[in-house]
């Protein structure tokens, strides 16, 4: 009975955990470049119930012993890499990255993040920056009015009023062995770490295109994640009347008389 218990215990846990990371994902559903969260279990160590040589229930000779699970618990949380719905937006300084890929953004103190949102702004400097202020690892743009044009495999040009055409170089994305595993850092900005390995600094490889005028929609369904959440609804409520009928079972076995 007390197995029953921990057992119905950690089965609320783990629902109270995939509620919060669907209405995360829920509630980040209009952050542009937001990749959605999944929640993975494992079931927790098993227990021996009956075996060779127990009074209680000895088990035949070369028999499988009966074995109770004691619960279940979060083992990670698992972001999708799908590509989110591109929305055209016309801005030129709107940027969307189709396939694998990052934008480098420069913090404050000199390290580099990671972002896949592309919504930019120029600063007073000539640079294109986040909403935060920090800069995008992009080349100076012209003081003089012109127009910004980058093509899908990254190359940059400038066109000023005076129909002048100046080449700026070429995008260089981050690219990353195991992207699951960079550190969010809040801002849809993220950072290398030991599980995603170091960035590999190139320009756009194949399969990945720049989409100017475009933003990266996040990649979640609303519709899913509605299932998701009635699902650990309905699991949640099982779960607590499950702990709640051992709990009178425990009651009544206390307040056995003889």
């Amino acid at each position: 009975m007390l197995r029953g218990i921990k057992n119905a215990t950690s089965a609320l846990i783990a629902q109270q955990q995939r509620l919060d990371v669907t209405a995360n994902n829920i509630a980040n559903l209009n952050t542009t470049g937001y990749k959605k969260k999944e929640l993975l279990f494992k079931d927790l160590i098993y227990q021996e119930t009956a075996g060779r040589g127990r009074a209680v229930s000895p088990a035949v000779e070369n028999q499988k012993p009966a074995v109770a699970g004691t619960g279940t618990a979060m083992v990670a949380i698992r972001p999708d890499l799908s590509d989110g719905f591109c929305l055209e937006t016309g801005r030129e300084f709107d940027f969307a990255i189709t396939g694998q890929g990052y934008f480098r953004i420069i913090l404050p103190d000199g390290s580099e993040a990671y972002t896949r949102a592309g919504d930019f702004r120029k600063d007073s400097e000539g640079y294109l920056v986040t909403a935060q202020g920090y800069q995008l690892q992009l080349p100076q743009l012209p003081p003089e009015e012109h127009t910004l044009k980058i093509t899908t495999d990254g190359y940059i040009t400038a066109t000023t009023a005076g129909g002048d055409i100046l080449e700026l170089g070429r995008l260089e994305l981050a690219y990353f062995d195991n992207p699951a595993g960079l550190l969010h850092l809040g801002h849809n900005l993220f950072a290398a770490s030991p599980a995603s390995g170091a960035a590999r600094i190139t320009p756009p490889e194949e399969g990945t295109i720049i989409r100017q005028g475009y933003l990266e929609n996040a990649n979640v369904e609303l519709s899913a994640e509605m299932i998701a959440m009635l699902t650990s609804q309905k699991s949640f409520s099982l779960s607590a009347r499950s702990l709640q009928t051992l709990d009178e079972m425990m009651n009544i076995a206390n307040n056995i008389r003889r």
